[in-house]
């Protein structure tokens, strides 16, 4: 479908369905189109994704894989919430190896022009379960703390009677 989309310039989703032709593409666009419909029509999309081994949880990247269609351009805020198990902030050692948050970032940005993205994470959780970084824990209370702060912020945010209108032009 994708090859499809490329072929003939479509850039509209609604007309990715043209693209389907097999038996075998009938079944991967009963899966994909609900959740390409849900994700076309939405304002803000909030994803949960626990940062693992660096990057996003396997069940994240196969939604990735169902919605992604070739250049498009949606108009819509994500807001990423999640859980890491050490720092990867800005100037900490680990910043390097955050694959998750830059995924993400080029993810939205190169496929769907989506630059308006937000994470609220909560670091230093393996702290909680591993005695060996107990001295961690009251950054990992701190880091909670931060992360709920903001996340009812969004959540204030979004519902005030300006945000509550479509992003989209009438």
């Amino acid at each position: 479908m994708c090859d499809h989309a490329l072929t003939h310039g479509i850039t509209d989703p609604g007309r990715l369905a043209e693209g389907v032709r097999t038996p075998a593409q009938r079944e991967a666009w009963a899966v994909a189109e609900p959740l390409l419909a849900e994700l076309i029509s939405a304002d803000v999309l909030l994803i949960g994704a626990p940062m693992y081994n660096f990057s996003v949880p396997a069940s994240l990247k196969l939604w990735i894989d169902q919605v992604t269609f070739p250049r498009a351009t949606l108009d819509l805020k994500v807001v990423v919430t999640g859980a890491r198990g050490g720092s990867y902030a800005p100037g900490t050692p680990r910043e390097p190896f955050d694959h998750h948050e830059r995924y993400l970032r080029d993810y939205f940005h190169g496929h769907f022009q989506v630059d308006d993205v937000t994470f609220v994470n909560a670091e230093f959780v393996n702290s909680t379960v591993d005695p060996t970084l107990d001295h961690w824990r009251e950054a990992y209370r701190r880091s909670y703390a931060d992360a709920r702060q903001a996340a009812e912020a969004l959540a204030r945010q979004a519902a005030t009677p300006a945000a509550s209108t479509s992003r989209r032009p009438a």
